[in-house]
């Protein structure tokens, strides 16, 4: 009996030194899960702070991706400026010339800009808008010598609707050929209502509208939680404007359609500021996400 007892115990006392040995096995994995899950969660928090900004930048060095973005912007700059082309009567030499600065300039602005993503500190970030403002400065200088003042003044007055060329430019290429297609005479009346109500609207409200040339501390000011809902409201607030007006000159189908560009437009607006705020003013983010003090 005795010896029964003993091989009882022996075997109670061998069963539990395996369950504490597969215990502690087992706070061990444990332990090494939650270290490795918490590595890779901040090595997920940094990436997702500045992957997309570093991919950006990255892209933007490549010569043959910048070579095909450059490609895509001269492509675009004749169609968008060929109206002042033929406004200003340039000659062909002048008129290429004239679109490659425009090129060149929009080019050079975007690779400044990609170092915004790059998770550069506020201090850089708003070094960075400052010299983005001052080279703009420097590039209407250049036009201006180029073209001379008085084609310069009517320049400067098509740039006042570049934003919106681009978009009508958009809407008639989606509704081509179908029953929404635009004509050139309501095209130069649609950009006519889109240019009179933002100004009305940037005069109502005092805040500058997407496009309008910025100063740093006005883009700064732009992109915090407030001032980007804010510019979206006005922008909102145009198209709601310019759709009542369009009534007058486009037909029930073109109306229609319009009006879901304008609602997309909208929407891509919204998720670039968004971007943008995360990257241009990303303090102002940090500062919205933590609690109110008690």
């Amino acid at each position: 009996l005795i010896a029964k007892q003993r091989h009882e115990s022996l075997e109670q006392a061998s069963d539990l030194a395996a369950k504490l040995q597969a215990q502690r096995l087992a706070n061990a994995k444990a332990a090494a899960s939650a270290s490795t899950n918490q590595a890779a969660e901040d090595e997920n928090k940094k990436q997702s702070k500045g992957g997309f900004g570093d991919a950006i930048a990255k892209m933007m060095k490549d010569p043959e991706m910048l070579k095909m973005i450059r490609d895509q912007q001269r492509t675009m700059m004749d169609s968008l400026y060929s109206p002042l082309v033929k406004k200003l009567n340039l000659p062909p030499e002048e008129a290429a010339q004239f679109k490659d600065l425009l090129a060149d300039n929009m080019m050079k602005g975007a690779s400044k800009a990609t170092s915004l993503f790059g998770g550069d500190s506020s201090t850089n970030r708003t070094e960075l808008l400052n010299t983005l403002s001052a080279e703009q400065k420097s590039f209407d200088l250049q036009v201006r010598e180029f073209l001379g003042e008085s084609r310069y003044a009517e320049y400067k007055n098509y740039q006042q609707t570049v934003g919106e060329r681009t978009q009508l430019n958009q809407f008639r290429m989606q509704s081509a050929g179908g029953e929404s297609a635009l004509t050139d005479q309501q095209t130069e009346q649609l950009l006519g209502f889109m240019k009179e109500e933002k100004q009305v609207v940037a005069a109502a409200t005092g805040l500058p509208m997407p496009g309008d040339n910025q100063d740093a501390a006005t883009l700064q000011a732009m992109f915090s939680g407030e001032g980007s809902e804010k510019v979206l409201q006005s922008q909102e607030t145009v198209n709601q404007q310019v759709y009542a007006r369009a009534r007058e000159i486009l037909s029930a189908e073109q109306l229609a359609a319009f009006g879901k560009f304008q609602t997309n437009q909208l929407q891509m607006m919204r998720m670039g500021m968004n971007m943008a705020r995360k990257f241009i003013a990303p303090e102002n983010l940090a500062s919205e996400a933590q609690p109110p003090n008690p």
